[in-house]
């Protein structure tokens, strides 16, 4: 598999933590929060429109990076600083990659997703109308959850701890989902350069001429 090179022309080729942390940041509370805020105000005025609305709450997360990252090679976060999930050569990817990406964080809501629902049908409509305010709706469903429920946050938090380790130990700076989805994220600068493995030496004569002429060489993945 070739990849692009770490750096080229004197920059850095792939987004390091720092941009990928913003992009996030700009992702979850300026896009993501509002909305699920919004979502969790709808639940509060009835229990059936509360279990209806946590099917598109549990998927609008999963299913916002899916949908941006395979239309536009990047989430709205990261369109704004610069930044674009491609595949290793610098191209373009598409649904497969983009569901792959996103495949654990979608078993996860799946999970959560179901266990929300069976607490909620563990509610009766009077307890659930008369409590006062959302926040004690919230306390209420949590009282019902199973209590295995504790275990499965656990592993979610070693999944997203494992994610942040893994992208800071290696060249690329890829998290988990990009080794599983087969992704690389860049600056959107270097997306869509043809990859061309022209020989061993990155620093050959015949692979600046090449350079020079529009194309990267790649470097495979070892």
């Amino acid at each position: 598999m070739e990849f692009l090179p770490i750096n080229y022309a004197g920059e850095r080729v792939y987004a390091g933590f720092w941009r990928r942390f913003c992009a996030l940041w700009v992702d979850g509370f300026i896009i993501i929060l509002p909305l699920r805020f919004f979502l969790f105000w709808l639940e509060g005025f009835d229990k059936t429109l509360a279990i209806v609305i946590m099917i598109p709450s549990a998927a609008l997360l999963p299913m916002y990076h899916v949908y941006f990252n395979a239309r536009y090679g990047g989430t709205p976060g990261k369109l704004a600083v610069g930044i674009r999930v491609t595949r290793p050569d610098g191209s373009k990817i598409g649904w497969t990659e983009a569901l792959a990406r996103s495949a654990v964080d979608m078993g996860f809501a799946l999970v959560m997703l179901c266990l929300q629902v069976w607490a909620l049908t563990r509610i009766s409509d009077a307890d659930y109308s008369n409590a006062s305010g959302i926040f004690e709706q919230a306390r209420l469903l949590q009282s019902h959850r199973p209590s295995w429920v504790s275990q499965i946050n656990i592993v979610q938090q070693v999944w997203i701890w494992s994610e942040l380790i893994v992208l800071l130990l290696n060249k690329r700076k890829r998290a988990l989902h990009d080794f599983i989805a087969g992704t690389i994220v860049i600056r959107k600068e270097f997306a869509d350069i043809p990859v061309m493995p022209w020989s061993s030496d990155p620093t050959s004569d015949a692979d600046w001429v090449n350079a020079s002429r529009g194309y990267v060489r790649g470097e495979s993945d070892h």
